[in-house]
């Protein structure tokens, strides 16, 4: 039996924030930049925010309808429209906060949750088309994102003298 598509993309969203809390543990172990701090707890917010909406429509799924056949994958299509237009909605209502936000911080912390959700609706796009480079797309996307190479930097520039003074010792 072929488990529900939001459930995968459920199951790639949890690990994603498993990994973001033991970066965000780690970074503050090690007293990383509070901003960087600030960023990791935001996405993981994004995230679990996107988990709530995946968990209510997959619940409203499971108790509204046991259907057989074509029904059953017709009622998943319209769950993950259901979820997408969610995610839409919510891009929509943070780029109009964004239109409207005045500090730089507030519209670098939109422009990540932005970010970070237009990253689950790739994912979405993945697991409807049937890709199989779902983690992929995640990474790339760390990867081309200014806004990350920025953190990556800072985070290594400022880890650079406490690994130096460890190696001294």
């Amino acid at each position: 039996m072929q488990k529900h598509r939001l459930l995968e993309l459920s199951k790639i969203i949890s690990e994603r924030i498993g990994s973001l809390m033991e970066e965000l543990e780690i970074a503050t172990n090690v007293n990383l930049n509070s901003l960087y701090l600030a960023d990791l707890k935001d996405e993981i917010i994004s995230l679990q925010w996107a988990t709530r909406m995946l968990n209510w429509i997959l619940d409203r799924a499971i108790d509204g309808h046991q259907p057989l056949g074509d029904t059953k994958r017709q009622l998943e299509s319209e769950d993950i429209e259901k979820f997408e237009n969610m995610l839409y909605g919510r891009i929509q209502v943070l780029e109009i906060e964004l239109d409207d936000s005045n500090t730089a911080r507030e519209k670098e912390v939109l422009v990540n949750e932005t970010n970070t959700l237009k990253c689950v609706l790739g994912h979405l796009y993945n697991l409807k088309s049937g890709g199989n480079q779902v983690q992929a797309t995640w990474i790339e996307e760390a990867d081309n994102s200014p806004i990350w190479r920025k953190k990556q930097t800072t985070k290594v520039n400022e880890m650079e003298p406490r690994i130096s003074a460890q190696l001294q010792n």
